[in-house]
């Protein structure tokens, strides 16, 4: 009887060990999504805020169009990877775009933070 407790406490012991090794190796990203879309326009609200319009061309959930705030996080880059600014992101551009994985009633995913846009390709 003692030799199955025994057991049982180890299983338990090496389940909680598992789950804590998969918590602090999980990537950094798992919060992420990426999508790809074709800006639409830029838009500068009276706030002063930037946002882009997008249109999702790979299917995430329903609607395509997107309204993405660009904050100061917010990393814009070109294809090598360097630092851009809003205007070198013309209408029709091809981004790829990273934000955050949530959807729900409080924090809608036509509203995600943005993370990343990088461009794809720009006809300019």
């Amino acid at each position: 009887m003692k030799r199955k407790k025994t057991i049982i406490f180890g299983g338990i012991l090496l389940i909680i060990a598992a789950c804590a090794i998969g918590l602090f190796t999980q990537s950094p990203k798992w919060s992420q999504r990426s999508f790809e879309a074709v800006v639409k326009e830029t838009v500068t609200q009276s706030n002063g805020e930037i946002r882009l319009i997008v249109e999702r061309t790979t299917e995430i959930y329903g609607d395509p169009i997107n309204s993405l705030g660009i904050g100061k996080d917010t990393k814009l880059l070109d294809s090598d990877g360097k630092s851009i600014s809003t205007k070198d992101i013309p209408s029709g551009s091809s981004v790829k775009v990273t934000v955050e994985d949530a959807f729900n009633e409080e924090k809608p995913f036509y509203y995600p933070v943005v993370y990343e846009i990088r461009l794809i390709h720009s006809d300019k």
